[in-house]
């Protein structure tokens, strides 16, 4: 990881034309990388996109288990307001 000289930013890096440069998060200064560099990047940028599909897939599994939460809580409410009004029926026949 390298930081600006400028600034003292974080440089990322970015394709541009068939070259790969260090560009400044903060001020944009941007710097040029040698071959061996180059190299280096270009795997990192690689395991970068791998990171983000794993994610997708956490995210379509976290929603499933918020439709199915959904469901289970709206079945708990018919439950419990099943429950209140036996309980109600039950005091109303008492006091009557």
């Amino acid at each position: 990881m390298r930081f600006c000289p400028r600034c003292g930013g974080v440089m990322v890096p970015v394709k541009k034309g068939d070259k790969t440069i260090l560009k400044c998060t903060r001020c944009g200064y941007e710097m040029a990388l040698d071959k061996s560099s180059e190299r280096d990047y270009k795997g990192a940028s690689k395991a970068d996109e791998k990171k983000v599909l794993t994610t997708t897939v956490v995210s379509k599994e976290v929603q499933q288990n918020k439709e199915e939460s959904k469901e289970e809580l709206e079945q708990a409410k018919e439950d419990y307001y099943e429950l209140v009004l036996d309980e109600m029926g039950e005091y109303g026949d008492q006091t009557s």
